[in-house]
């Protein structure tokens, strides 16, 4: 069951967001229990082999692969490999996320490239029309909404009908907020539960960046189902710092 359908269903569904450029960490989020990856090729130069090749292996895992890109310009190939959905960020306004919705949804949705030999389609082997109806169901469209215009903006960017999943960005709220690194600051949380409020008031799903237990009770309080917990190159710091530091309490 994908992402969407489980939000759907009310299920939880919990996320690993990926800078690190190996597709073995696919096999340890599917390993670990985690329901998706996204891959951050906003903020890290992924090159496309390796974007390519963790695609494949999330369809093998049967593990959702999403990818936050830093422009749509390549939006088609990602889908056709394989992405289950895909991050815009920096939205602002109602014609952005047109902007997306054109690239990630097939007509009438949208207006995504159509071909009958990609990966998705079995290299051929699966029914076109079919493929259609099962893209625009299941692939995510999902927004960041991070900045004030966002903020100003969001009743429109919401009414706009292919989006399916809305996300915050604390960081780049703190920065338009005038308080920049200051993303736990009672201004930032009181935008992200706006954001959110707002979401779930249109029949958007919220899908939120939580790393404390007491966040994440809050956040599932208000009715948020999907989650990212964690970022890998952080989660190995931390790991090996603990290591570490077990180690040498010997010399305490």
């Amino acid at each position: 069951m994908g992402v969407l359908e489980r939000a759907r269903s009310g299920l939880c569904s919990f996320g690993l967001n990926l800078s690190i450029m190996d597709p073995v960490l696919l096999e340890i989020a599917k390993a670990a229990g985690y329901d998706f990856v996204r891959l951050d090729c906003e903020h890290i130069l992924f090159d496309d082999r390796t974007v390519s090749e963790m695609l494949r292996i999330g369809r093998l895992l049967d593990l959702d692969v999403q990818v936050r890109v830093p422009d749509l310009t390549r939006v088609t190939a990602l889908l056709d490999n394989g992405a289950q959905g895909i991050m815009a960020p920096h939205i602002e306004s109602r014609e952005e996320v047109w902007e997306a919705e054109k690239a990630v949804k097939y007509p009438p949705k949208g207006e995504r490239g159509l071909t009958g030999a990609a990966r998705v389609l079995g290299y051929g082997r699966q029914d076109v029309a079919a493929y259609q109806k099962q893209a625009n169901r299941e692939i995510a469209l999902i927004v960041q909404i991070e900045s004030r215009k966002g903020l100003e903006n969001i009743e429109e960017i919401l009414q706009q009908p292919g989006l399916d999943m809305v996300a915050t960005g604390r960081n780049d709220l703190s920065q338009s907020l005038g308080i920049p690194g200051k993303k736990n600051d009672p201004s930032v949380l009181e935008a992200e539960n706006f954001i959110i409020r707002k979401t779930l008031e249109y029949g958007k799903i919220p899908t939120i960046l939580c790393k404390s237990k007491k966040r994440f009770q809050e956040l599932y309080d208000k009715g948020v189902r999907c989650f990212t917990i964690a970022r890998d190159d952080l989660l190995l710091k931390k790991a090996a710092e603990n290591q570490l530091t077990v180690m040498k309490e010997i010399f305490k």
